[in-house]
C-alpha cells in the first residue's frame, strides 16, 4: 500500500501502557505490526489503530518521524519511549502498521508540522497545542507540564497530552483592547517546598469599570489526582494609577537568580505622564520579593518621592523578559512607536529614556523627539527600524541546539509574523539577524523548559509550537 505524503503522530497522545498485571511475552522481531500494536498500543489508542484515524496527527511527517516518536517518545504529550523495549525490526513493523491503518481510511486528516531551513540548521516546528484563541504567556511546572494563558481569561495545563482548564482565576479581568489575562509564572519556594502560580492581567478598578491597571496575583498550586487548581489568590502588586486606556500593560514576569520577581509594566499610553517620573508605577520594571514585599536594596527603596518597587524606569511597553542563564542579568525588549523597538539589559536604577530619547516616530509619522541619546539615559543594546512589534524573548541555551545557536536570542514579531534569531558576539552586540517561520502568525511568547526545548505561542493560529533542531 502507498503511504500518504504527509503522515503525522497525533497531538493528543495519551500514552501507551507499558505495564500489565502479567509480564508481557517477548515479541519475535518478525511478528507483524498488528500483534505489536495489540500488545503495546491498543490499551490507550484503541483497537485497530482507532486513534490514528480519528484524530489530527501533528508530530512528524515522514515514516522515519513515526519511528522516531515510537523510539524516543514525547514526555509532554504522554508518549513513553520504546527504545529499550522494541528493537529496530519491531519499531519498523509497528510504524508500517500505524501508517497503513491511517492510509486506509478517508477520515484521516493530516495536519503536518512545519519544516524550516535556516542558514545552518533544519528545524521542525511541531504543533503541541491547538484550538487556542489568543495564547499570551507560557511557563512550565516543576514536573514539566506546560501552563498557557489565553488573553480571553483562561489558563490551561498540558500534561501527558491532556489540556485541562485551571480554576481559581481572578474574577476582575478586563478583556478589552490589549488587556486580558496576560503572563504566567510557576515558582517553587525553596524554603517551604510549596509551589505557586503567578498571573498578570488587566485588573478592573473596584469602583469604576472604565479604569484598569496591570495587576499581579499568585495562588498556591493545587494538584489532586487529575484535577489542578489555584488556591485563594493573593494580590501582590497593582501598577497604579488606574487608567482609562486599554493598551500598553507590559506585564511579563521573570524570577531572577537573586530570588526576586521582576515585572514589566507599560506606560498605558500615557507617555508624557508615567515613564519619566518615579512617583507612579506604569512605564517601569519592578522588583519584588516573591511574596510581593519590597526588597530593601531596591534603588529607590529609601526615597520618599519614589515608588520603592521600581528597578528601572523610562520604559514604553516591555513585552519580552528573561534572565540570562549564565550571567543572571535581566534582559527585556519593548515596543517602540513607529520604529525603535529596543532590547535592553537592565541596570539597577537606570532610566531607559522613553520618550525623552527614542529611535522611533509617532504612528502618524510625526517626530516625537530628534534626540536618540542624552547624558544619564541608557542606550539600547539593539533597536529595530522599522519596528517588528517585538513580543516574547528568550535565549538558546544548551539542550538539543548546536554550538552555532548557543547564546542566540529569539524574539517574536507581532507586526510581520515571524520569529527572529539574533546572534551576538562576546560584547553582546547583534552581528547577525535571521527570520524564521515567516508568515506563521503573530508570535506572542517564547519559552524554554528545563531541557532547553524552545516553545513558541502563536496568536491568530491559536497554537503552540515546539521547535526541534534536526541534526545532520
Amino acid at each position: 500500500m502507498r503511504y500518504p505524503v504527509v503522515l503525522l503522530i497525533p497531538a493528543l497522545v495519551i500514552g501507551v501502557s507499558l505495564y500489565s498485571t502479567a509480564t508481557p511475552q517477548t515479541v519475535d522481531p518478525s511478528e507483524k505490526g498488528e500483534a505489536l500494536y495489540a500488545q503495546w498500543c491498543q490499551d490507550c489508542h484503541g483497537t485497530s489503530g482507532r486513534d490514528f484515524i480519528e484524530r489530527s496527527w501533528k508530530l512528524g511527517s515522514r515514516e522515519e518521524d513515526i519511528a522516531r516518536v515510537i523510539r524516543e517518545g514525547h514526555e509532554l504529550l504522554g508518549m513513553p519511549a520504546y527504545n529499550e523495549t522494541l528493537n529496530k525490526a519491531e519499531v519498523d513493523s509497528l510504524t508500517r502498521y500505524v501508517l497503513d491503518r491511517a492510509a486506509s481510511e478517508k477520515r484521516f486528516q493530516p495536519a503536518g508540522p512545519r519544516f524550516e531551513s535556516t542558514s545552518d540548521l533544519e528545524i521542525r516546528a511541531d504543533v503541541i497545542v491547538d484550538g487556542l484563541e489568543t495564547p499570551w504567556g507560557m511557563d512550565f511546572t516543576s514536573s514539566g507540564a506546560l501552563l498557557i494563558t489565553e488573553r480571553e481569561g483562561r489558563l490551561w495545563h498540558l500534561k501527558n497530552g491532556v489540556k485541562q482548564a485551571i480554576t481559581g482565576l481572578p474574577n476582575d479581568i478586563v478583556v478589552q483592547g490589549q488587556g486580558g489575562l496576560l503572563d504566567v509564572a510557576f515558582w517553587e519556594d525553596p524554603a517551604t517546598d510549596s509551589s505557586w502560580v503567578y498571573l498578570t492581567y488587566s485588573r478592573q478598578h473596584p469602583e469604576n469599570k472604565s479604569f484598569s491597571a496591570t495587576g499581579l496575583v499568585r495562588g498556591a498550586w493545587q494538584e489532586t489526582g487529575d484535577t489542578v487548581s489555584l488556591g485563594p489568590l493573593e494580590t501582590l502588586f497593582i501598577a497604579t494609577p488606574y487608567e482609562k486606556t486599554h493598551h500598553h500593560y507590559g506585564s511579563r514576569i521573570a524570577f531572577g537568580q537573586d530570588g526576586m520577581l521582576y515585572l514589566t509594566c507599560g506606560e498605558r499610553g500615557k507617555r508624557d505622564i508615567h515613564p519619566q517620573t518615579l512617583t507612579t508605577r506604569p512605564g517601569k520594571v519592578h522588583r519584588l520579593h516573591p511574596d510581593g514585599t519590597i526588597p530593601t536594596d531596591n534603588p529607590f527603596a529609601n526615597q520618599s518621592d519614589a515608588e520603592a518597587s521600581i528597578w528601572t524606569w523610562g520604559h514604553r511597553n516591555p513585552q519580552g523578559l528573561f534572565v540570562h542563564p549564565l550571567t543572571g542579568e535581566v534582559w527585556t525588549h519593548e515596543h517602540g512607536p513607529k520604529g525603535g523597538d529596543e532590547i535592553n539589559i537592565l541596570k539597577k536604577g537606570a532610566n531607559y529614556g522613553w520618550p525623552t530619547i527614542t529611535f522611533g516616530r509617532n504612528y502618524s509619522g510625526t517626530i516625537i523627539t530628534r534626540d536618540t541619546a542624552k547624558t544619564g539615559l541608557e542606550q539600547p543594546l539593539y533597536y529595530w527600524l522599522p519596528s517588528i512589534g517585538a513580543c516574547g524573548l528568550d535565549m538558546v541555551h544548551e539542550g538539543p541546539w548546536p554550538d552555532s545557536w548557543q547564546g542566540d536570542l529569539l524574539a517574536g514579531s507581532l507586526s510581520f509574523e515571524y520569529l527572529e534569531r539574533l546572534s551576538l558576539n562576546a560584547d553582546d552586540e547583534v552581528i547577525h539577524r535571521e527570520r524564521l517561520l515567516e508568515d506563521i502568525g503573530r508570535v506572542r511568547d517564547i519559552a524554554r523548559n528545563a531541557s532547553s526545548d524552545i516553545f513558541v505561542a502563536i496568536e491568530g493560529a491559536g497554537v503552540v509550537y515546539q521547535l526541534v533542531p534536526l541534526q545532520p
